[in-house]
């Protein structure tokens, strides 16, 4: 009896502890934000603009400021963080997949009759201001049917670049701390854990409308599924490149080209159509299982093991 609780009395491992502090500071910290200030301006009104943008930007740093924690807990350093560049080729791969994989997933969406095409931009001109929508309608008149081709190609240049400052927040702490961490009960299950923990941290988020607006109860469990492809992805990316910039970079493109064609979709689904919905799943959702079924996700090259310390 003395020595069963000799065992209890022991101190949590600090990497086990590291961890718990992670996910409660990622969740507590984002979570806080979506429910209190971006819920009380109204995410997706009229008049939240750049407000809410603002915090949702700091939201996506609190991975990071989770990881650092944890990290600092744990009495580790950096140097399985995957802060070097690692192998470029991956990087490349990161930039141009989500991009392709929107755009026939758009393509898709219209040959399946999901949804019409869109020229004039009557979606976005509804959810605009009216020095906005002149804004758009200048556009259009301007570049007329270019206008998708110099669109997507701005976001796959200057929006990714943009997005990489927000979406290493994020990948710091998913690919670069969570994702390692949860190698410990395998690399595969290390992915799609990272991506299931993932999914969840953006459901207050998706709930007021984020991706799936006007479908907060659908739009929650398909995000989930789409975050757990994803992390997949990712999380091959990750550790095939053995840098957390690649899946940094494949975030951004996901945030800008890869949902850019939407834009010119009229009249469809969004729980169904496009590169967020049923359709952009299937096509991530092949590539990911040949990866899982072709074991060549495999723990990250050129870098040390996971921080591990005595307790």
């Amino acid at each position: 009896m003395a020595e069963e609780s000799c065992k209890l009395c022991r101190p949590v491992p600090r990497e086990t502890l590291g961890l718990l502090v992670y996910l409660v500071i990622a969740f507590g910290g984002a979570w806080a934000i979506e429910l209190i200030p971006v819920r009380a301006i109204g995410y997706g009104s009229p008049k939240s603009g750049n407000a809410v943008l603002f915090w949702l930007i700091g939201v996506m740093y609190v991975p990071m400021l989770a990881a650092l924690v944890a990290r600092k807990v744990e009495g580790c350093g950096f140097a399985d963080s995957g802060l070097h560049w690692g192998r470029g080729r991956y990087h490349l791969v990161a930039w141009l997949l989500p991009a392709v994989l929107g755009v026939v997933a758009t393509g898709l969406t219209l040959a399946l009759g999901l949804g019409t095409y869109d020229p004039g931009l009557s979606t976005i001109m509804s959810r605009v201001p009216p020095e906005g929508q002149e804004f758009v309608r200048q556009q259009t008149a301007r570049f007329g049917a270019w206008l998708p081709v110099i669109i997507w190609v701005s976001a796959l240049t200057q929006a990714v670049l943009i997005n990489c400052v927000a979406t290493f927040g994020e990948e710091f702490g998913w690919r670069g701390y969570l994702q390692r961490r949860l190698e410990r009960f395998g690399v595969r299950a290390s992915v799609l854990l990272t991506g299931l923990i993932w999914g969840v941290w953006h459901a207050p988020i998706v709930a007021q409308g984020h991706n799936y607006p006007g479908h907060a109860a659908l739009g929650v469990p398909l995000f989930i599924v789409f975050c757990t492809v994803w992390s997949v992805i990712l999380g091959w990316l990750r550790n095939a490149s053995g840098s957390v910039w690649a899946p940094t970079i494949a975030h951004a493109s996901m945030n800008g080209p890869a949902v850019a064609p939407m834009m010119f979709v009229k009249g469809a689904n969004v729980l169904v159509a496009n590169f967020v919905g049923v359709v952009g799943i299937v096509l991530a959702g092949l590539f990911a299982a040949y990866l899982l079924a072709a074991g060549v996700i495999r723990r990250p090259v050129d870098q040390p093991p996971v921080c591990e310390t005595e307790s």
